[in-house]
């Protein structure tokens, strides 16, 4: 009977150490994680003249996708955070936190972005006369980082301001982007502060810098 007890005692034992590994495993982005969540929980300052969104969905599109790719994305993330805003203007902005269930994964997929930024650097709009053209250079922010610009070309001649801009950086097993349409060159300023706070702060976060 004693040796009975005992080896179920083991049994139970392992089960629930496996089971508190599994959630110790578990990747999770806390709530609030995000630099902008708090104004985007708060909801618009305007009512019907501004939208924020903010999703968990693993199967959303990354914030940068160059070949406007649809397919569901199967790259190892874990968790996800999309943070959408967008106003009557029209411009808007996004931040966009993915974490990979390992280093591998993440250096994927961010070599992937860097590959499709070449494959498909130049973007249709619906217009037979105007396009958008995407070019990026590398930046010193987390492990690896890009800073991209899209602008749009009307009949050949490229347009003054950008249309869009967008920073990317892979640090450890997570990857962000700070995005922003419409609102000028200046925006790359704030993105690339955001990104450098986030490329800090995205190591609390457990396994994610290790």
């Amino acid at each position: 009977m004693i040796k009975q007890a005992l080896a179920v005692a083991l049994v139970i034992g392992s089960v629930l150490a496996g089971t508190g590994v599994a959630r110790a495993s578990t990747a999770e982005i806390p709530k609030g994680f995000l630099l902008t969540e708090r104004a985007a929980s708060a909801g618009p300052i305007m009512e019907g003249e501004e939208w924020w969104e903010i999703s968990n969905s693993l199967s959303r599109q990354l914030a940068l996708n160059p070949c406007r790719t649809k397919k569901k994305p199967h790259d190892g993330r874990v968790a996800m955070r999309t943070i959408s805003y967008s106003n009557s203007a029209p411009s808007g902005s996004a931040e966009q936190l993915v974490l990979y269930g390992n280093t591998k994964s993440a250096q994927a997929a961010f070599r992937k972005l860097r590959a499709d930024l070449t494959k498909c650097a130049k973007q249709a709009t619906g217009q037979r006369i105007r396009f958008l053209r995407h070019a990026s250079k590398p930046l010193r922010v987390g492990d690896e980082a890009l800073s991209v610009t899209g602008y749009f070309y009307n009949k050949g001649k490229r347009e003054r301001d950008p249309g869009e801009m967008r920073v990317v950086v892979r640090r450890g097993t997570a990857l962000f982007i700070y995005a922003d349409i419409g609102n000028g060159p200046g925006a790359g300023k704030k993105l690339t502060a955001q990104a450098k706070k986030m490329a800090k702060k995205v190591c609390d976060l457990p396994r994610v810098c290790r």
